[in-house]
């Protein structure tokens, strides 16, 4: 499978500046929506390492919503000082990255993806990420097209999508046509709500069939209710156009391979002085941004069979502090099958726990006993996103027992291993 990724650009760098509290230089530029998108390239993006990265925004101009109704996202405050100064040192640094950015006159980013994602998902050896929070996009999702919200670590594939909204996926559109969408100002039906727009969707389906059925005897509406969806024909149909993803966005000049996803390109020296500059000491180094084990002299041990494992064992017995890291097969903690499991305890302690990886394995029972030995420890256990990790490892311990709940005595651990 070939891992894509579509960043909903703008979305993504609101939701950054939002998230992260805003911070300077010390010359006084505001930093903290770069920053943030900084550390999500060098560090999640290249542990997660897609195969191709696609970086759309949106069209400085109007668009043909625009001119359908005037106060489409009218009600949108307008975008903050401190942001607005961080939008071209954004786009800067992803440029120095070799990533192109996509931006197509009187488009939205969502038109684009919706364009993008009608044509990668027909291939089925393509798995499609879209990183955003917008709701209209969850419309997208098929079998091998999936939302990823990283701020909340979550991926939504086509059930999740209709757990979320309680309607399939392909009606979503029809669901923010009946209920007024704040943040893009669609008008949707007075009076109407989510729990009205579920109701006629899951009875009778598109908003078109909604009012094919509006006359009938047995409508689930009556009243006043029923009196307000019937005289709101016309702005329940223009909010439908206004919310509906365009998939025919004129993309001539697209070619998949130009978007190759690079990590070693994107951390260059270019980049490095571009965070010094900005003083972001976490992220770049005097030499090098990253550096692989053979540029700093380190010498990784690869442990395969029971023997090392033991030896492991009675290393780490002498260490009260862990750094701990999983490779996985998927984002999605229910799809994803542990790779192997990496160590760091000082600079002569490297280890690598070869799971699935080509060469030489561990068999199951070892890295189960292995890694209930290892959190048993009184030992403390430092990761990145590490929430993810231990989801992983209760997983990984979980469906190797033929689907069923893990042991009691590992249910003791498992309390031990959360805590």
């Amino acid at each position: 499978m070939k891992k894509i990724y579509l960043i909903d650009g703008n979305s993504f760098i609101y939701r950054m500046f939002f998230a992260i509290p805003e911070f300077k230089t010390t010359d006084g530029v505001f930093v903290n929506a770069l920053f943030g998108m900084a550390k999500f390239f060098v560090w999640q993006l290249a542990k997660e390492n897609p195969d191709y990265l696609v970086f759309i925004k949106d069209a400085k101009w109007d668009n043909f919503r625009h001119l359908i109704y005037a106060d489409y996202k009218a009600t949108r405050d307008r975008m903050p000082d401190n942001l607005r100064t961080q939008i071209s040192l954004i786009e800067e640094m992803i440029t120095k990255m070799w990533f192109d950015i996509i931006e197509i006159p009187n488009c939205e980013a969502d038109d684009v993806i919706g364009t993008l994602a009608e044509s990668l998902w027909q291939d089925k050896n393509n798995d499609v990420y879209i990183l955003s929070g917008d709701k209209d996009l969850y419309s997208l999702t098929k079998e091998n097209v999936k939302i990823y919200d990283t701020m909340k670590w979550k991926i939504y594939d086509y059930e999740m999508a209709k757990t979320k909204f309680d309607v399939p996926a392909e009606l979503i559109i029809d669901y923010l046509a009946i209920v007024w969408d704040s943040s893009d100002n669609i008008p949707g039906i007075p009076w109407f709500g989510p729990k009205k727009a579920v109701d006629l969707i899951n009875r009778y389906g598109t908003l078109e069939q909604i009012f094919e059925h509006i006359g009938d005897s047995d409508f689930i509406l009556s009243g006043k209710t029923l009196e307000k969806l019937a005289e709101s024909r016309e702005i329940a149909f223009l909010s439908k156009q206004l919310a509906t993803i365009k998939k025919d966005v004129e993309l001539d000049n697209f070619y998949l391979e130009n978007f190759r996803f690079d990590k070693d390109k994107m951390v260059n020296e270019e980049v490095n002085e571009f965070f010094k500059k900005y003083e972001f000491k976490s992220l770049y180094k005097e030499e090098k941004i990253l550096k692989t084990w053979k540029d700093i002299w380190l010498q990784v041990q690869a442990i395969t069979d029971i023997k090392s494992l033991e030896n492991l064992k009675n290393t780490l017995k002498n260490y009260k502090r862990v750094f701990f890291d999983t490779e996985t097969t998927s984002l999605s903690i229910m799809e994803a099958q542990l790779v192997w499991v990496s160590l760091y305890l000082d600079d002569e302690h490297i280890y690598y726990l070869n799971i699935l990886h080509e060469g030489e394995q561990l068999s199951y029972d070892d890295t189960k006993q292995f890694l209930e030995f290892l959190f048993a420890l009184d030992i403390e256990i430092v990761g990145h996103n590490l929430k993810y990790d231990l989801e992983i490892i209760e997983m990984f311990l979980q469906k190797s027992q033929s689907n069923k709940w893990i042991s009691e005595e590992s249910n003791v651990w498992q309390l031990q291993f959360f805590k």
